[in-house]
């Protein structure tokens, strides 16, 4: 089989802390770089780091490939090099056939233009040409759902909506090489089924695609391979299966480790989360709770300040397979965290739980009111969730994440 796309040894670093918005900033760091001051650009200086580190594989042509892995993995630094959108400082990349990456649905929309002339807009954008988005044009508002405002400014639009539109749009490139970043959080449940159903329809005609997803079902439903990235390093290339089941199993051993050691994180470092504690007692509390459907939980977030904060939210989020099934936070009920201590716990309730038996995953996160994210880690801590409890029978291959209470009654004819 002929080989679409190949990286060799691919390496990316970045530069902590130093980012040159104006000529004045640029032009002595350019002069520091030629007099020989600064590192080389293969090189490493005490504020640089690998974002990608001796990346090497090859995609054949017709394979649908799925790359995964945690928050910080390099997924996004890895969809760049390959959308040709950032250089490599070391390696280099081929690619055989026209190249076209999903990954920002929506990008390059005009506010004070109408859908219509978005269409045309962000096709271009996309590097269709005006024959290719004619053609299409019908099928994409049909797609989209958004006909009977066609003619209107996207600044009307909801943020569904707009990214239904930009779907509609990206999702009707013709390319040999399709890579696809996440596209399957837009819109609705009924819209994510038919993004599904639409990117099937493009591997089914033999096209390559890269897909990138924490949606691990979606993964292996579209991908025939799967490769795993950790802290910028391949560490797993197979069948999405083994894949994914590896991955999972090494999440339920990063709960054991100590948060605050833990390097793994996103947001600006303004707070740093100390520890997250469950279970179905407030005097039982721990790195991992089994329970059962209906069971309260608690679950107790430690986090510390590095300067004062006036505001912030709190936030505990839920996964199975790496796939978002709740999230609570301090802000939801409409109460404010305010005038933040320099150490904070903040015990949440759920008076029952809603969860079907399966093994479920805690993330946690402290952010603005605004959403600016100050730290955000996952795979916090472990909920096992058992068949026993009001539902005793969920042997018929359950698919639900949740439950309700609920009755029947069979009528008389």
């Amino acid at each position: 089989m002929a080989i679409a796309l190949e990286l060799n040894h691919v390496w990316k670093k970045f530069h902590r802390g130093e980012f040159h918005d104006s000529l004045r900033d640029a032009i002595p760091a350019l002069l520091k770089g030629l007099a020989g001051f600064g590192p080389r650009q293969d090189e490493l200086s005490k504020k640089d780091f690998w974002a990608l580190s001796d990346i090497d594989f090859k995609v054949e042509e017709g394979e649908r490939l799925g790359i995964i892995g945690h928050n910080g993995a390099g997924k996004s630094t890895l969809l760049k090099v390959l959308s040709q959108i950032i250089a490599p400082n070391r390696g280099f990349m081929k690619v055989n056939g026209r190249l076209r990456a999903l990954i920002e649905v929506g990008a390059g929309f005009h506010g004070d233009l109408t859908g219509r002339e978005n269409i045309y807009l962000n096709g271009a954008i996309l590097g269709m040409s005006r024959q290719e988005i004619d053609r299409n044009f019908d099928s994409i508002v049909d797609f989209s759902g958004v006909e009977a405002f066609l003619d209107t400014p996207v600044k009307r639009y909801s943020s569904g909506m707009a990214a239904r539109l930009g779907f509609a749009v990206a999702a009707h490139l013709d390319p040999d090489i399709l890579i696809v970043d996440e596209v399957l959080s837009v819109g609705d449940t009924q819209f994510q089924k038919k993004c599904l159903g639409k990117m099937k329809d493009v591997a089914n005609t033999g096209r390559t695609v890269l897909f990138v997803s924490h949606n691990m079902a979606a993964v292996r439903q579209l991908c025939s391979r799967a490769i795993l990235l950790k802290k910028g390093e391949l560490i797993d290339d197979g069948t999405p299966d083994d894949v994914i089941g590896r991955y999972l199993n090494s999440m339920s051993t990063q709960a054991d480790l100590d948060l605050e050691e833990r390097t793994d994180r996103l947001g600006s470092g303004e707070t740093r989360i100390t520890n997250v504690l469950l279970g179905t007692s407030p005097k039982m509390l721990g790195k991992a709770c089994y329970a059962s459907y209906g069971d309260p939980l608690y679950v107790r977030m430690c986090f510390k300040t590095q300067k004062p904060l006036a505001h912030a939210v709190a936030a505990i989020g839920f996964r199975k397979e790496e796939e978002h099934i709740l999230l609570i936070n301090t802000e939801i009920r409409g109460e404010t965290l305010r005038n933040l201590r320099e150490r904070e716990t903040i015990d949440f309730m759920i008076p029952s739980l809603p969860f079907a038996p399966g093994k479920y995953s805690l993330e946690a996160e402290v952010s603005s009111v605004k959403g600016k994210f100050y730290d955000a880690i996952s795979q916090v801590a472990n909920l096992e969730v058992d068949t026993s409890g009001e539902y005793f029978d969920l042997s018929h291959g359950w698919h639900s994440k949740v439950l309700t209470p609920f009755s029947w009654t069979r009528m008389d004819p």
